[in-house]
């Protein structure tokens, strides 16, 4: 057990002080207000849903949703253009990666053509969601001043 950093100084000695840990927001937040843009923003032509597979859940709910189909890897919010080609944004807390399974399904849009991001930040999402021009809207990311 380490000597805490006051007591150290009263004993004379000098305490190495740490670096406060950086506070990582949760993914939670960042999927409620990338919900909240769609819901906001989002062109009528545009047809999008989040994919809630991800959650903890008891053993029973998860086999029944298994049994019904639901699979692994899917991204967060499944977006489909008017042109009927399938969007996908994965959101991932700061310092987090992809699972084996949601890279398999990248990889796989990838290779058939179909636009698949993973975005860290709102800012992230937001560049994605206004080049695949799904806002009726433009905004501007966070750092450079809002709505225009």
């Amino acid at each position: 057990m380490s000597t805490p950093p006051l007591l150290m100084i009263a004993e004379g000695r000098k305490p190495r002080l740490r670096k406060a840990l950086k506070e990582r927001p949760k993914e939670l937040a960042l999927h409620m207000d990338v919900a909240k843009l769609l819901r906001d923003h989002a062109r009528p032509d545009w047809r999008w849903t989040h994919f809630p597979a991800g959650e903890a859940r008891d053993v029973r709910t998860a086999s029944k949703l298994k049994r019904m189909g639901v699979a692994r890897g899917w991204p967060d919010f499944v977006l489909v253009s008017p042109r009927g080609l399938l969007h996908s944004l994965e959101l991932k807390r700061l310092g987090e990666m992809l699972s084996d399974d949601q890279e398999a399904f990248r990889a796989w849009c990838i290779s058939r053509g179909a636009p698949h991001v993973v975005a860290w930040t709102f800012d992230e999402a937001l560049a994605a969601l206004s080049e695949w021009r799904v806002l009726r809207i433009e905004i501007a990311a966070a750092g450079n001043g809002g709505a225009r």
